[in-house]
């Protein structure tokens, strides 16, 4: 019986690798998976989680493509069986299973090798022993561990079939008999001899007598006494650190191998293991990048940003006659791909200066060559792309053509970039770097020097423009930046402000939202760990725990929005599954969210989150966190339709709760849908405000 086959979800339960297998077929493929080996292995692969149930793992492995390369067998190589089979790899590539089906329901009876070292060990014997009739299976168990080591992960044989199929072509001693005149070796003490070092066997384990490594042959002793003792077979290989680091080997010995150095020879390798204590690759392989000097590179980067100014081959341009000003724009990038929120109103900016009779400069800060091609071939506003159309956008390799006039402009998109903006601005006749403030920055980090740094960056006289009047309570409260002087500042000589545009999305009636039989819950998911603010993980926790526990019936489905990759759907619990989908067209967004029921968008910043606020336009029940500037009576003055939480595991899942049972009163949803103040950016960046803001007169109609 395989170890874990006790836990394994029934054959009954349907996963696609088992399609067009029988019951019996499937019963016997499962009883050949390991499923707590294969729960390790998918998780240091990134695909599954460490605490995944037996049916969550297998749900990984049956979802993935690139899971079913992992084999879930300590003696199967999936790797070696595809490339030496080549038949096995194109009925594994046809039914989008693995190798393992195919050695289980058909290799396995024709004798097929199932790892590289039973390969090689059987070739190096040359023609097979005689087949057999009958077999006493209790003493070629007891006298042959690498017969039970074979049938505890393929429990699908019966030890006679294992010697006709397997043992006879290794020479595995069959009777005790036979043990009496002259025992042969099992296969692996071979392979374990070719390994082995006599001379640091000898140097380590046999000089406490003067005589004994002449009278001891070492590889004798280390059969007879060394494994007992966890001795080490060469200077290479670690045997009381692999039994230790490892504990499916630990585990296994003695009942299914002799120690960890034969685990080493047959699959130890080829799985890629470790041989040794080795401090930074044993870390790397419990903990993935935890060893990785990052933090040297971005020193490097900081150190630019902070004194990019100090290398800067930019010129001033003492008089620039009639010419219009330009507003120099310091981007990180240009690259319409991360183009969320906070760009697109960045964006609209730039239309607006244009539409006042400014010309703009963009200067990408983080890029050596920008790609404004591709950015006009990748906007989707036709509006944006006409505006841009003839923009000068400059990388770093080409900031000997920035030339900065007394009444050019310069904006900072984001606080880290001020130093090298105020140096720029002190060459016009408004001193002052303007700062597109459109969250307080020092939340993207974790307590690391660029959290610090960015934190001391407000200090560097600036003007900020304020992504809403919420941000702006929140600088002011916690006085940051121009908020901190002891007098008041005031708007547009100190500071503006402006609010989002809110995209008003269709909104559903009562009697469609009743006449649907399908509930649809999408979380704004965002798994990339620069927007770690949205709290992807608590979310996923949340509904995992939720449909765990059956809060969810059948009829719900579960959509992610916003990931920048394309990723296989999450397993939730129940058949539950989170599909994520990569982000889409502003019309294709509509779209999916037309028939939504609740929307789960999380902040964990004090910018108010645009993305719940749309979410409540369409009549959708709305979960999303309260913070420092953002409360739950300011979030519930909006719409009756949001359910305000803690950013906390517990609040969040009572909070969802509460939007099943909401989602259900259709009139109130439709009644309390939130209808913001419809503006156009045209609007929002109208020419006065230009003006006011950036001293620059509007062009005359």
């Amino acid at each position: 019986m395989h170890p874990s086959h006790e836990a394994t979800p029934s054959a009954q339960v349907a996963f696609q690798f088992l399609e067009g297998c029988s019951a019996g077929q499937a019963e016997a493929v499962l009883q050949c998976f390991d499923v707590a080996l294969l729960r390790r292995r998918l998780y240091a692969a990134g695909l599954c989680r460490l605490e995944a149930d037996d049916e969550e793992t297998l749900r990984a492995y049956d979802a993935q493509d690139e899971a079913k390369l992992i084999s879930p067998n300590l003696l199967f190589d999936e790797g070696f069986y595809r490339a030496t089979y080549s038949d096995a790899a194109d009925y594994a590539q046809n039914l989008a299973t693995s190798g393992l089906r195919h050695f289980v329901l058909h290799g396995i009876s024709e004798s097929r090798w199932p790892n590289e070292a039973l390969a090689l060990v059987a070739s190096a014997y040359g023609d097979p022993d005689t087949k057999l009739t009958a077999l006493d299976a209790e003493s070629y168990l007891r006298l042959n561990a690498s017969a039970r080591m074979f049938l505890s992960a393929f429990p699908v044989l019966t030890p006679l079939e294992h010697y006709n199929l397997y043992g006879r072509f290794l020479h595995l001693t069959t009777t005790p008999a036979a043990l009496a005149v002259e025992p042969a070796p099992p296969p692996f003490v071979a392979l374990m001899e070719a390994e082995f070092d006599p001379e640091f066997y000898a140097s380590e384990y046999l000089n406490g007598s003067a005589k004994l490594a002449d009278r001891v042959d070492p590889f004798r002793h280390y059969l007879t006494v060394g494994i007992e003792r966890q001795y080490s077979p060469n200077a290479s290989f670690q045997e009381d650190w692999y039994r230790a680091y490892y504990s499916d080997v630990r585990n296994a010995i003695p009942r299914e191998i002799l120690c960890g150095f034969q685990h080493y020879i047959l699959v130890g390798r080829t799985e890629g293991r470790m041989p040794r204590f080795d401090l930074t690759a044993s870390l790397e392989a419990q903990l993935p990048g935890v060893t990785s000097p990052a933090l040297i590179s971005r020193a490097r980067g900081l150190r630019h940003r902070l004194f990019a100014g100090n290398s800067l081959r930019a010129y001033r341009v003492q008089d620039a006659g009639n010419e219009p000003p330009t507003c120099w724009f310091l981007l990180p990038t240009l690259n319409p791909d991360i183009a969320f929120g906070g760009y697109r109103a960045c964006f609209e900016l730039i239309r607006g200066l244009r539409s006042a009779g400014a010309r703009v400069a963009i200067y990408c800060t983080e890029d050596s060559r920008a790609n404004k091609t591709y950015f006009l071939w990748r906007e989707q506003s036709e509006r944006i792309r006409a505006a841009f159309e003839d923009i000068d956008v400059l990388g770093r390799e080409q900031d000997d053509r920035i030339a900065i006039g007394p009444r050019d402009r310069i904006v900072a998109y984001t606080v880290l970039d001020l130093y090298l903006a105020r140096r720029l601005a002190e060459w016009t006749d408004f001193d002052r770097p303007y700062l597109l403030a459109q969250e307080y920055e020092p939340i993207f980090f974790d307590n690391s020097s660029a959290k610090a740094l960015s934190h001391e960056t407000y200090s560097v006289p600036h003007y900020p423009i304020v992504n809403s009047e919420q941000l702006l309570d929140y600088l002011r409260a916690n006085r940051i930046g121009i908020f901190s002087r002891a007098r008041d500042v005031r708007e547009f000589e100190d500071y503006a402000v402006f609010e989002h545009r809110i995209n008003q999305l269709p909104h559903q009636s009562a009697a469609s939202m009743r006449a649907r039989r399908r509930r649809v819950l999408a979380v704004y998911a965002r798994p990339e760990p620069h927007a770690a603010r949205n709290l992807f993980e608590i979310v996923l926790i949340a509904l995992q725990n939720l449909c765990e526990r059956g809060v969810f019936s059948d009829d719900w489905s579960f959509v992610g929005l916003g990931a920048l990759s394309d990723l296989a759907p999450l397993a939730l619990g129940r058949g539950h599954r989170l599909v994520l989908t990569m982000r889409t067209s502003e019309d294709d967004y509509r779209d999916l969210l037309q028939s939504l029921d609740i929307g789960v968008s999380m902040m964990y910043g004090p910018h108010p989150g645009l993305v719940a606020l749309e979410f409540a336009t369409t009549g959708a029940v709305v979960v999303t966190n309260v913070y420092e500037n953002r409360t739950a009576a300011d979030l519930r003055a909006l719409s009756e339709n949001i359910v305000p939480c803690e950013a906390s595991l517990a609040d969040l899942e009572r909070a969802i709760v509460d939007a099943v049972a909401l989602c259900e009163d259709f009139e109130h949803r439709e009644r309390n849908l939130y209808r913001p103040i419809l503006r156009s950016w045209d609007e929002i960046f109208a020419p006065d405000y230009i003006e006011r803001v950036f001293r620059i007169h509007a062009k005359t109609p």
